[in-house]
């Protein structure tokens, strides 16, 4: 009995694992971008590589339709990412948002790689309270800054969602996915 049982098993799973789709490679929508403001970086070498920091001075970010939809706050925030010795920089950065809809914040931490100076893209976890924006609480969202003049470009992605994703629910006054 128990050989038919472990046969039967072995055989359901491996169908199971023929018949499975690949999960679909995932779609992101660009929520908002802007420039974003920090001052000069200054550096401390250590044992790990280059400790780079850098004070966020503001900025703002707009939607897709150009809507400014939040102020990046002066102050509360920082660039304190490090520079591997072959050169990698790997940011982690926070960052304070102000909702233009309701006044309420956004707390952002960010991790990720790129080139000090140049371009990076991170991973951004989003802490909010606000109405209008909170479902971003559950959503995955990568970023992109990108150094050119006048001043760095910070855009934020988010996966896309079955039912049309931040965007469009926000466009119709609707609680986002």
């Amino acid at each position: 009995m128990y050989t038919f049982l472990a046969q039967f098993t072995t055989i359901f799973s491996l169908i199971a694992c023929v018949c499975a789709e690949p999960a679909p490679l995932p779609q992101f929508e660009t929520l908002f971008s802007g420039p974003l403001l920090i001052g000069q970086f200054n550096s401390v070498t250590g044992p790990l590589g280059v400790r780079l920091n850098a004070p966020v001075l503001g900025g703002n970010l707009s939607d897709s339709s150009g809507n400014m939809v939040a102020t990046i706050m002066t102050g509360p925030g920082a660039e304190h990412g490090i520079v591997a010795a072959d050169g990698t920089f790997f940011p982690d950065a926070r960052i304070t948002l102000q909702w233009t809809a309701d006044q309420k914040f956004a707390y952002i931490d960010a991790h990720g790689v790129g080139q000090a100076g140049v371009k990076d893209m991170f991973y951004a976890h989003l802490e909010t309270d606000s109405p209008t924006w909170n479902s971003l609480n559950a959503r995955f969202i990568i970023a992109n800054l990108t150094f050119g003049e006048p001043s760095p470009t910070l855009t934020f992605f988010g996966v896309k969602s079955e039912s049309g994703g931040v965007a469009s629910a926000v466009m119709h006054n609707q609680t986002p996915l």
